[in-house]
């Protein structure tokens, strides 16, 4: 393949994307910035240095009017400064922080919400957080085919050497997604990642012309190594990383390594658009009142601009700047809200707020974040300050700072940080390298980085940025959690690691699991070190996870166990492998572990319990707890002997010698290998196929929360395309309450599949069955529209049972799940708007509460403070319903979780489930 003759480097920011290039065919060719030509208006097309971190889905008819002039990728989201200016018009049609959801590793990454909490558009054509990085990075490829494509295929850009910055407190699963969402966009497969305060750093070396500059920036000599710490505060994160730079013998040139970088902060511009908005709302509404959801975005989006009016620009402390609102009425002018802002408040949200004045000896409050928009979890603590104390404890001295980012813009800002890092180490402040264009520099450090590259150059050393380790289970362990450092950080790039001290069996044609952690405080742990687990210095990384099959002809082990060793690599391309592999002469193979991303979709259980797991019985007494299932199930129906669900779980209490709400979670899903090989033993008779569903349901509940959980998801749906073998009525009903039981299990897509077939009888039938209803009730992954309309049906046939007396329990119970704040396995994406409980308060405010105990459950799940803005309920709405509650006796402290934030705990999302959980199971946010 032809040599490139570009290096490209993109800044894939969280505000705005920025892209720069160096010629590689030209010597010492400095690094250009590409301007990116992007829609300003409707009407007029501009090419700024920047592309907005926006996506925008035009209506249809806007739609028209962009065609024939369309973008240069021919993308459905409009990219950039119009989808930025839209963002306070329309938000419900806006898609933004993209790479603040990458690194948010409680949600499905891969999954449709963005824009988050928009019912502008259907949830068919919402995008992940994946697809809104891809189509940022695939307009900015098309930007420069559009340029350069037509000098030839090798000036087009998937010829040329790319680079993508990401912060450098991206952990491997964010950098992973990163570059899935560039293979996405149709990158070369041989894009690089590269930390950002590096790339800033890599410009400021090349501004300097000889990288020996650097000197002259520093003390004078005496001192064995020098340090320039980079701080890099933009619209997402705030990122620090601090470098040694060193004299190397016979060379005017310094040696420059990365030696240390702070943990991921979500903390940046877009918390400043939040504080200022805080502020500002009281001013609209009044105090103790909120703005709905879409006026609230509507305000954040006009304080961002007006935060950057403001900071681009100097002015009198008393200087104002109004900000105006659409209302919610007919009449937008006469509905019209006001407000001003002066300079000095929003000096003093940064500098009091944000840049306080704190001690050497600062940490960040690690009370939960007053800021949690959007739902990404901001820090903590909005202080910069305070996290950057607590960064640069127990490291050396800072010599220079070099400040990046849009964010830190002030020079008062930046004067402030560099007072106080002078007054942390008890001498004269750092000297600031300077950087005038905090907003380009990562973009065309980027580039340079990647001629340096192409010129097989002195560059930065760095190494892994943070150790990995992987939780072990010891049996004598009663305390925290054993880790195992398996990549110490600063480890070389593309130097394998063999961690050979475990003793690892994998078990074969099985998934496994693995529980990972990474730390940047732990500089001394080596390879194969164990430390103990503590929850201020190790992160939680998404489950490691494998499935292990033996080559066509390989004969399998004695137990289905091969004896395993790990190894661990960073590759040149910034991506985290690891693997398995082999340690039985026999089997020469390697099994790759891959992180689970899916978030919290399906997989709301912890591991802690299941290195140690145990059935709690002998295995002698489970094998013939086992081998009762299976005799009652492989014979036909004896008349003289009654086969039912009821009669199996009393004699398997009675071989086990322990009751069934005693069967750990490991103990029953073991019961159900045995119940699946008797799947086929349904056809023997009515009894056989309604005690198997019962027992299906009662082994696999809640669908989640074990290992290997999806794999006996996907035994159980045999039953949902093989079909009932007596579909009678009352084999029906036990089938519904099969899927209810199991339904956290099911992805969306199986949800439907079980719901569909069913959609008939409760649009139609007058009646339809209670546990249909119910089940409707608990599949929390249906798309919202299904749920819409499945409310308005529940809920009217609900409301008439009351009216008449008749039995209404059941849909008053799912019309609480269909409802709910705080759903039990499913993502806040799949909660419905706040709308649909205010018509479901005002078509049932009539009946009285004491007579419907499942109305009272039903509105304290539905009317449930979140701290979310986009599900929380209006103030005036959920006072009426606390009342409603108070006369119902409902007790105060249930009716508190409606009228402030009360954070979740395990028995209450438990009863979400309507019986009891396996013993062993821990649910997400428990």
């Amino acid at each position: 393949m032809a040599s490139p003759n570009f290096s490209i480097g993109i800044d894939l920011g969280t505000t705005n994307c920025a892209m720069a290039f160096c010629r590689l065919d030209a010597a010492d060719a400095p690094s250009e910035v590409f301007a990116i030509a992007q829609w300003e208006s409707l009407e007029r097309l501009g090419e700024p240095n920047t592309l907005a971190s926006f996506l925008y889905l035009p209506t249809p008819q806007e739609a028209t009017q962009l065609q024939g002039a369309q973008q240069a990728t021919g993308a459905k989201w409009i990219s950039g400064r119009l989808a930025r200016a839209r963002a306070g018009e329309t938000p419900g049609r806006v898609a933004h922080s993209a790479k603040s959801w990458l690194g948010h590793h409680a949600v499905d990454r891969s999954a449709p919400f963005l824009p988050w909490g928009s019912e502008e558009i259907p949830a068919a054509e919402k995008i992940s957080p994946i697809e809104a990085s891809a189509l940022l990075l695939n307009y900015l490829r098309g930007a420069w085919d559009s340029r350069f494509g037509a000098l030839g295929a090798a000036f087009r850009f998937d010829a040329q050497q790319v680079t993508i910055t990401v912060p450098a407190s991206f952990d491997a699963v964010a950098q992973r997604l990163t570059l899935d969402a560039a293979a996405a966009a149709g990158f070369p497969p041989n894009v690089r990642l590269l930390e950002e305060p590096q790339a800033a750093f890599y410009r400021w070396l090349e501004s300097h012309g000889d990288p020996a500059a650097l000197w002259s920036q520093l003390p004078a000599d005496g001192l064995g190594a020098h340090h320039v710490l980079v701080i890099d505060v933009g619209g997402g994160t705030s990122d620090f990383s601090l470098f040694e730079a060193s004299r190397q013998e016979g060379s005017p040139l310094p040696a420059i390594r990365r030696v240390a970088v702070s943990d991921h902060i979500l903390l940046g511009g877009d918390n400043i658009d939040l504080a200022i908005a805080h502020l500002m709302e009281p001013r609209f509404v009044g105090a103790g009142d909120k703005l709905a959801g879409s006026q609230w975005e509507d305000l954040v989006a006009r304080c961002r601009d007006l935060k950057e009016v403001c900071l681009a620009s100097t002015g009198e402390a008393t200087e104002e700047f109004p900000l105006t609102l659409p209302g919610r009425g007919s009449n937008l002018f006469a509905a019209s809200l006001s407000a001003k802002v002066t300079r000095a408040e929003i000096q003093t949200i940064l500098l009091d707020g944000f840049f306080p004045e704190c001690a050497a000896d600062a940490r960040p409050a690690q009370a939960k974040a007053a800021l949690m928009e959007w739902g990404l979890p901001y820090a903590a603590d909005s202080a910069v300050t305070r996290y950057l104390a607590d960064f640069l404890r127990e490291l050396p001295a800072v010599h220079a700072i070099l400040f990046n980012g849009g964010s830190l813009y002030p020079a008062t800002l930046r004067e402030r940080i560099q007072e106080l890092v002078g007054r942390w180490q008890r001498g004269p402040a750092p000297h600031v390298l300077d950087n005038p264009e905090p907003d380009l520099a990562v973009a065309r450090g980027a580039a340079r980085f990647g001629r340096i590259l192409a010129e097989n150059s002195a560059r930065i050393e760095s190494g892994a940025a943070r150790s990995i380790y992987l939780e072990v289970h010891q049996q004598a362990s009663a305390g925290a959690p054993t880790l195992v450092c398996i990549l110490p950080r600063g480890a070389a790039t593309e130097v394998v690691q063999h961690i050979d001290n475990l003793d690892l069996e994998l078990r074969l044609n099985r998934p496994v699991r693995f529980q990972c952690y990474y730390s940047t405080r732990h500089d001394d742990d080596e390879l194969g070190a164990l430390v103990s687990y503590d929850a201020d210095v190790f992160h939680k990384l998404p489950p490691l996870q494998s499935l292990a099959r033996l080559a066509p002809g390989v004969a399998a082990p004695e137990g289905k166990r091969v004896p395993v060793k790990l190894t661990a690599k960073m590759t040149e391309l910034g991506l985290l492998e690891l693997e398995c592999v082999s340690a039985a002469p026999a089997i020469q193979q390697a099994w790759p572990l891959a992180f689970n991303l899916r978030g919290a979709d399906g997989a709301g259980a912890s591991s802690a319990a299941e290195g140690a797991a145990s059935p709690g019985v002998s295995a002698a007494v489970l094998a013939q707890a086992q081998e009762r299932i299976v005799s009652l199930f492989s014979k036909r129906l004896d008349p003289r002997d009654l086969l039912s669900a009821a009669r199996l779980l009393k004699s398997l209490e009675a071989i086990l010698g322990m009751p069934k709400a005693d069967w750990n979670l490991f103990l029953i899903r073991t019961l159900w290998t045995s119940l699946l090989r008797c799947f086929p033993c349904r056809i023997n008779s009515v009894e056989h196929e309604e005690t198997w569903l019962i027992l299906a349901g009662f082994l696999l509940r809640p669908g989640f929360g074990a290992e290997m959980d999806p794999g006996r998801i996907d035994d159980l749906w045999r039953l949902h395309r093989d079909g009932l073998a007596h579909p009678t009525k009352q084999i029906k009903l036990q089938e519904y309450i099969l899927w209810r039981r199991v339904a956290g299990g099911l992805d969306r897509q199986r949800q439907q599949e079980v719901l569909e077939p069913q959609l008939t009888i409760l649009r139609s039938q007058k009646n339809p069955p209670a546990e249909l209803v119910r089940l409707a009730g608990s599949l929390e992954r249906l798309d919202l529209a299904i749920k819409t309309e499945l409310i308005e049906l529940i809920l009217g046939s609900g409301r008439v049972l009351a009216d008449q007396g008749g039995y209404s329990a059941a849909y008053f119970v799912s019309l609480g799940m269909l409802l709910n704040r705080t759903p039990l396995y499913a993502g806040p994406e799949t909660v419905v708007s706040p709308d649909q409980v205010a018509k479901a308060f005002e078509a049932l405010e009539h009946l009285d509460w004491a007579k419907h105990p499942e109305l009272v459950e039903l509105f304290l799940r539905a009317a449930r403070v979140t701290d979310n803005r986009s599900l929380d309920l209006p103030r005036s709405l959920r006072k009426a319903i606390a009342h409603k509650l108070e006369k119902a006796g409902a007790p105060p402290l249930k009716i508190a979780r409606i009228e402030q934030f009360v954070p979740i705990d395990r028995s209450e999302r438990a009863s979400l489930f309507g019986e009891s959980m396996p013993p062993g199971l821990s649910l997400a946010g428990a």
